[in-house]
């Protein structure tokens, strides 16, 4: 399946933002996504092209591309509208978060049970939940405390973790 108009956009920003020519540009295409032209790329070409914008230099446009960010909005504890079936837009940026992480299924469950108290996601108030949750860690993980050597504070003692 191709990819949508947002993610077509996307390759050309990065094209311009690493000024590379037409036929560079193809060449790209070509060698790793196998396509002539950007409205011919899947979802997993569209993945292989832009890892090689980054490799070439491209940043994304996020101010921290390695910590991404939900489209959604929080939906408030009262709304009907938690209740509703989890959307497959939280469910790709879900699967997008767990692969970031590498956590495997299970260590996903296990993880839901702790947060949602359920094996996995179902409604959209959960998939908010799970998706806070995973970007927290992802957050830690990416971005540990500089001063100190594990980036950890011991809870009870308040020093450094060794």
């Amino acid at each position: 399946m191709p990819i949508g108009r947002k993610k077509k956009v996307l390759v050309h920003i990065a094209k311009e933002g690493l000024h590379l020519d037409e036929e560079s540009y193809r060449q790209i295409l070509k060698g790793v996504a196998g396509v002539e032209s950007s409205t011919q790329l899947t979802k997993e070409g569209f993945e292989k092209v832009m890892r090689r914008f980054q490799e070439l230099g491209f940043k994304g446009l996020l101010s921290h591309p390695q910590q991404p960010t939900p489209k959604g909005r929080l939906i408030p504890s009262d709304s009907p509208q938690g209740l509703e079936s989890i959307t497959s837009s939280q469910q790709d940026f879900i699967a997008y978060l767990l692969e970031t992480l590498n956590w495997d299924v299970n260590h996903y469950h296990a993880f839901c049970q702790r947060i949602i108290k359920k094996p996995t996601a179902l409604t959209k108030r959960d998939g908010q939940k799970m998706i806070i949750g995973l970007m927290a860690i992802l957050r830690k993980k990416t971005n540990p405390h500089p001063s100190l050597p594990h980036g950890r504070l011991c809870r009870n003692m308040k020093k450094p973790t060794i």
